[in-house]
């Protein structure tokens, strides 16, 4: 008995068409996706140059003017600290000259009134009276 090839034959032929069309729609899939792809990478392009190109621009500018603020205000809070500070000293100083200048005369004013508070003080007029307690034992 001979093989017969032509069975064979039909099969390998059938695996060899549909591998070449495997190939082509696998060849066009790809193809189909790069276009797909350029036409997005074009339309990002676009789209960055006519919207994302402008806002970038105002945002940077809009910080570089945010920061120009922010070091205006902490000139700001420097000034007002050391104004502050100068003020606490200068009522530091005057608290110190009106406390050394008036004490003796606050002194003097404690101890008049202290001394009027003693004469005008009376003291107590109740006489307490002990109170004897006699028991049974003691009355007999």
């Amino acid at each position: 008995m001979t093989p017969d090839l032509d069975t064979t034959n039909t099969w390998l032929a059938i695996l060899a068409v549909a591998s070449a069309l495997q190939t082509l729609l696998f060849l066009g899939t790809a193809l189909g996706l790069f276009l797909v792809y350029r036409k997005t990478v074009t339309a990002l392009d676009a789209l960055e140059q006519k919207h994302l190109a402008p806002i970038s621009a105002r945002a940077s500018l809009i910080m570089d003017d945010l920061q120009d603020v922010t070091a205006r205000a902490r000139r700001v809070d420097d000034a007002v600290r050391e104004k502050l500070h100068g003020l606490d000293r200068a009522a530091t100083v005057v608290k110190d000259v009106v406390s050394d200048r008036l004490w003796p005369a606050v002194g003097i004013a404690r101890a008049v009134s202290a001394g009027l508070r003693a004469l005008t003080t009376r003291p107590p007029t109740q006489v307490i009276v002990p109170v004897r307690h006699y028991s049974k034992e003691s009355s007999q």
